[in-house]
């Protein structure tokens, strides 16, 4: 009896792995299926020739395309975002329970770094201009773009939540690869132009500090940001921390220079809250909504976010992402608004001191090169070496937030490692060369520069937005739980609507219509602007391709056009797997 009892139970345990190893077999090639879009039909042919009906039937109950499925494993069995910091992620215990001040700090680090593109070179010499034109009356539009951008931002951080996948990752996945080339090409573009800012000011701060010439500061620039690589090493809560002593260094010594300038509080506040647009500011109004809405912080929010390893077993899955974009919309809220104050208090500055220079009648130029003059004479020469300290920390710290943009953003594409000293190089190799250009013709042609490193930032960020709303509207993407509801679908496309708006009339602004052939090239710019974009948002995604039929059956042509050149209903059966 005991013998008999024995081989029945080694009869199961064999029955047990066999079954095992099929399940094994068939997430194999499932995983095929949802990640290599290019292989598909020689995935379909090992199914037809070396797959059991139990592989089959495996692979047929699996949800196509499903965000869980889709998740990276790590070594400890948690998901989350391969990045920089994947040796040193933050695991997140799940706690039913109320807010607890102690748990929003493990998440308080993402939105610090984000943040820090609000804060960059360019984003102050926006701000010296805004206080030389317009003067206090368009703090409240500042503040409601940095509103604008929480919210932004907020849904960027959710993706990468709900899916452990960031933007750029999305976008290969379930776009053509020759549109996800064009998407790659856009964001590399405003990265370096960002990056251009970012070390002309860093190099005009050191040429302020040290007087050296402002060439060499850019040189210095781009060789010195190999030492702050050395800092993600030490771990990404080390590497946040650097980065909040950088920004807190920034806010400092402005929030100290407002003290001693003595600004109108009244006037200060009036500004603030009272909407107002001065006369012939419409250009600059619609500008700095441009300056704090950056494309390449949509990557790189949702990318940071996966450094929280969360507990996603299927008993606390929904409750740890629902815990976790509470606690990010909230860590994201309070970095954004502080950012708000440092910005603020660059303009209520520089307002001030316009305003004591107009009075005495002493010239001057509004920049960010002449920033230190400026406050030189209205508050003596020590105040130059605050500005320029605050100026070159927040250089630095912006100059390696996007190295990790641009990192985030090559590895998502291209499904390519990209070291972070190999980012250096390529993005220090592109910028080096315009950015010695400005700093040989004296950065008195910053100015322009920044005008049109603006408008690419304003036409790479519509095509970014279009791309994360449409992902969350799906429940193939994020989930039918964590899917957009009704309300949130019309508040998602009337923002994009208006930020599209907003930022098509800052490009078309910056046109000089000086004859015929400027409004005739004004028109096809607009047309093309207007027909890429109806065509990014009515997009099929790959996730949802199987309901488009008609796209299978159409002439070739047409299914190039959306990806579907390579197979068809007729070559390749619809599947569930595919469904």
């Amino acid at each position: 009896m005991w013998s008999s009892l024995a081989m029945t139970q080694k009869g199961q345990r064999q029955d047990e792995e066999h079954l095992q190893a099929s399940e094994d077999i068939a997430e194999i090639e499932y995983v095929e299926l949802d990640t290599i879009h290019s292989t598909r039909g020689n995935a379909q042919r090992k199914r037809s020739s070396g797959s059991s009906n139990s592989i089959d039937s495996n692979i047929a109950n699996k949800p196509a395309l499903s965000p869980i499925s889709r998740e990276l494993t790590l070594d400890d069995g948690s998901t989350a975002v391969e990045d920089a910091f994947q040796q040193h992620h933050v695991k997140i215990e799940y706690s039913e329970g109320r807010f607890s001040l102690k748990k929003l700090w493990q998440f308080v680090g993402p939105g610090l770094l984000v943040s820090q593109a609000l804060l960059d070179p360019g984003n102050i010499e926006s701000d010296i201009s805004q206080a030389d034109t317009s003067g206090y009356q368009l703090l409240w539009l500042l503040l409601l773009a940095h509103i604008m951008c929480i919210f932004v931002q907020c849904l960027a951080a959710r993706l990468g939540v709900i899916t452990g996948r960031h933007l750029a990752q999305h976008i290969r996945m379930q776009y053509p690869w020759p549109y996800a080339v064009v998407f790659w090409l856009l964001s590399e573009l405003a990265i370096i132009g960002a990056d251009i800012q970012e070390v002309v000011g860093t190099a005009t701060a050191l040429h302020i500090l040290t007087r050296i010439p402002l060439w060499a500061g850019v040189v210095i620039t781009a060789v010195d940001s190999f030492l702050f690589l050395y800092v993600q090493k030490l771990g990404v809560r080390v590497t946040e921390l650097v980065f909040g002593l950088l920004i807190t260094t920034l806010a400092v010594c402005f929030w100290v220079e407002m003290v001693l300038i003595k600004p109108d509080v009244k006037q200060m506040f009036k500004g603030m809250f009272v909407p107002l647009i001065p006369q012939g500011s419409v250009v600059q109004a619609v500008g700095i909504i441009g300056c704090v809405l950056m494309p390449h912080n949509l990557y790189l929010h949702s990318a940071l976010v996966g450094s929280r390893k969360l507990e996603r077993c299927t008993e606390t899955r929904e409750g740890a992402i629902r815990e976790a974009m509470r606690y990010f919309r909230i860590e994201t809220s309070i970095s954004l608004i502080y950012a708000y104050l440092i910005n603020m208090a660059v303009v209520v500055v520089f307002c001030k001191a316009f305003i004591i220079l107009r009075e005495s009648g002493t010239p001057y130029v509004a920049s960010l090169a002449d920033g230190a003059t400026i406050l030189s004479n209205v508050l003596g020469s020590g105040s130059k070496y605050v500005y320029a300290i605050g100026l070159l920390a927040i250089g630095q710290s912006t100059t390696m937030s996007g190295t990790l943009s641009g990192q985030y953003v090559t590895e998502g594409f291209w499904n390519m490692p990209v070291k972070p000293w190999q980012r250096v190089v390529i993005t220090r190799a592109i910028s080096l060369v315009p950015a010695l250009v400005v700093a040989l013709t004296a950065a008195a042609h910053m100015d322009l520069l920044s005008e049109i490193i603006n408008v690419i930032q304003a036409i790479v960020l519509s095509f970014t937005i279009i791309p994360l709303l449409k992902l969350q509207a799906h429940a193939e993407v994020v989930g039918h739980e964590f899917v957009f509801g009704r309300l949130a679908k019309i508040a998602a496309a009337v923002l994009t609507l208006a930020i599209i708006t907003l930022n098509a009339y800052m490009v078309v602004s910056v046109i000089p219509l000086s004859s015929a052939g400027m409004y005739i090239a004004l028109v096809v710019v607009v047309a093309v602007y207007v027909l890429v974009l109806s065509y990014t948002a009515a997009f099929p995604l790959q996730c949802v391709w199987s309901k488009q039929a008609l796209v299978d059956r159409a002439p070739k042509s047409i299914r190039w056009l959306f990806g579907r050149s390579v197979f068809s209903i007729e070559a390749e059966p619809a599947s569930p797997a595919l469904s």
